[in-house]
């Protein structure tokens, strides 16, 4: 997905774990109330990323 900030373009590409639905807890309004949902494979593990605001260097998650 192309996506736009301040005259920036960047690229996002949003990743679906494939995951089994959890138990239902109840109902609200009609919409069914899930716990948790159980992933078929672990997701990836997360990378840090470097950044520096104004001199001052702090990490960021990337995804």
């Amino acid at each position: 997905m192309q996506l736009s900030y301040r005259g920036v373009s960047y690229e996002v590409n949003p990743s679906r774990e494939p995951s089994i639905q959890g138990e239902v807890i109840g109902k609200y309004r009609g919409a069914v109330l899930l716990r948790s949902h159980h992933y078929t494979t672990p997701p990836a593990p997360r990378s840090f990323v470097t950044l520096k605001y104004r001199g001052v260097s702090y990490q960021s998650v990337a995804n």
